[in-house]
């Protein structure tokens, strides 16, 4: 039996699943905007996941550079006929890697600065540790690890990629992620 007197709508229900009453005046203790519906010590972003995201901007600006420099380079070696054509094709097969690593990184990025996952970031920063260690390791075993300014850039790269991929896995990160996920 219903209470509503006849004629009468019935009130909207209430619970998780409800929607929002245009004509309800706003809560006084809610701020206006969307950003009320995230509000709250949960939304706010970590220093860790910030930190991570800043260090990986580094990576995708080096990748871009190393990409388009070798296949300049690639493109001015000397030589004729097939012999060229090969070194140009894999010019453009490394450049066009490092577009994709770019544009992972990029999208990564910008997937974990919204709060929508780390998985975006993690593949690119992933990749290029995963990269900075296999050259090192070559080195130190080979026994030609000495000082080049041209390695600089590189292990600087590599390591913050590093720090950017524990960063992003750390405890508090991870707890974030899970939040926005709700």
């Amino acid at each position: 039996m219903s209470t509503t007197p006849g004629g009468a709508f019935p009130p909207p229900p209430s619970g998780p699943y409800s929607t929002p009453d245009p004509y309800r005046t706003p809560d006084p203790a809610m701020p206006p905007g969307p950003a009320a519906a995230g509000s709250g010590p949960a939304s706010r972003r970590p220093m860790v996941v910030t930190l991570a995201v800043l260090l990986m901007l580094p990576a995708v600006v080096t990748w871009l550079i190393a990409g388009i420099a070798f296949f300049l380079a690639m493109m001015r070696t000397e030589g004729d006929g097939l012999g060229k054509f090969l070194v140009v094709v894999i010019g453009a097969v490394v450049l066009a890697l490092a577009l994709l690593v770019v544009l992972l990184a990029s999208l990564g990025i910008l997937i974990a600065w919204r709060g929508d996952g780390a998985e975006g970031l993690t593949v690119p920063a992933g990749f290029t540790f995963g990269l900075f260690v296999v050259v090192i390791v070559t080195l130190l075993v080979q026994g030609k690890l000495s000082y080049q300014p041209t390695m600089v850039t590189p292990l600087v790269v590599g390591g913050l990629a590093g720090v950017s991929l524990a960063l992003i896995k750390s405890p508090p990160a991870r707890a974030w992620f899970a939040s926005r996920m709700r």
